[in-house]
């Protein structure tokens, strides 16, 4: 690992010396941060979670799965809280193809390189069909379940397939996800060594706008408090941006809020954190999560935790947590618009 992390030590140099200069900075400098729920589509409690979490400004942005299910209603809900819903790549959850498998196989087959082109650029292919043909749109950005999308031979399909769709000759309209570790754990710089160096260096040569940092890597045995507890670290790490307010609202005048992102009571409007005049190039950190609502109805390896990050995401806890960070969140398409 050690070499992994001398690739980056510009990156890891920078965010440790924001974080040292955080008491300086400004009083206009906040954290652009990215909530971005995945596996939206895995099952109606984790569609569920995202919009009662959007509802509440908790998160502005979802990754679809495209083998899923989603209701019509669902995504006119998502569409009115002004969601960006981008597609989670997927070749070892449940989209059905020739190369579906486990995240070990697909991660041995791509580095021996034995993957076929051809088919992972029928399957990137019919993903993206799937997505526009349910949403009736683009994605607003590309990230991958398990991180598949930026293995060997995936990332350059995967880069060439958006060129060819999306790309108007100068800019490519869609983002993208990368994995550069937010913070210096084990997890991250395992994942950020399995191809996130060259997938970043990928989207920068074509003008794929993304993230800075990425966070919310953990093992998915946490109880409330220890999501608490990393959410606080994640927070702490994520780097300031200069002339970036955090997010103020004109709110009616019976409503009484706590902070940014407060919802009271089920007849209280939803208060989103609308960024307004955000600054040029702005390249925020993203911090993924994997909430559901409790439900009977289904099962998947991480239920458990899933309902636990749901009760955190949606606590008066977090929203201090939030308050107390100064964040502002934002959403991919803001990197597009700024």
């Amino acid at each position: 690992m050690i070499k992994i992390k001398n690739t980056i030590s510009k990156d890891t140099n920078s965010k440790k010396n924001a974080s040292k200069n955080e008491t300086s900075q400004s009083s206009n400098s906040a954290r652009a941060i990215i909530i971005n729920v995945d596996d939206l589509g895995l099952s109606s409690a984790v569609n569920d979670a995202v919009i009662q979490l959007a509802e509440r400004g908790r998160i502005g942005a979802s990754s679809y799965m495209a083998g899923g299910q989603i209701t019509a209603a669902d995504m006119r809900t998502l569409a009115d809280l002004n969601v960006d819903i981008g597609l989670h790549l997927d070749l070892t959850g449940i989209f059905p193809s020739a190369l579906q498998g486990s995240l070990k196989s697909i991660m041995i087959t791509s580095y021996l390189r034995r993957l076929n082109p051809t088919q992972v650029t029928d399957v990137i292919n019919r993903q993206l069909d799937g997505f526009e043909d349910t949403f009736g749109h683009a994605p607003v950005f590309i990230d991958g379940h398990q991180h598949i999308h930026q293995f060997p031979i995936i990332r350059q399909s995967l880069i060439k397939e958006l060129n060819a769709r999306y790309s108007d000759g100068s800019n490519n309209p869609i983002c993208a996800r990368v994995t550069t570790p937010l913070v210096d754990d084990l997890k991250s710089w395992i994942i950020y060594g399995l191809g996130g160096r060259a997938w970043r260096k990928l989207c920068a040569e074509n003008n794929i706008a993304t993230n800075h940092y990425f966070g919310g890597v953990y093992d998915f045995d946490a109880n409330f408090q220890q999501l608490a507890a990393l959410w606080e670290s994640w927070l702490t790490n994520a780097p300031r941006t200069n002339h970036l307010s955090p997010a103020m609202h004109s709110l009616p005048l019976s409503i009484e809020s706590l902070g940014t992102y407060a919802q009271y009571g089920s007849t209280t409007p939803a208060i989103h954190s609308v960024p307004n005049a955000l600054p040029s190039n702005l390249s925020p950190t993203l911090i993924m999560c994997h909430p559901a609502v409790p439900a009977s109805h289904w099962q998947d390896d991480i239920k458990a935790a899933r309902e636990r990050e749901f009760e955190w995401l949606m606590s008066r806890q977090f929203e201090q947590l939030l308050h107390q960070y100064e964040v502002r969140l934002v959403r991919w398409s803001d990197i597009v618009a700024s």
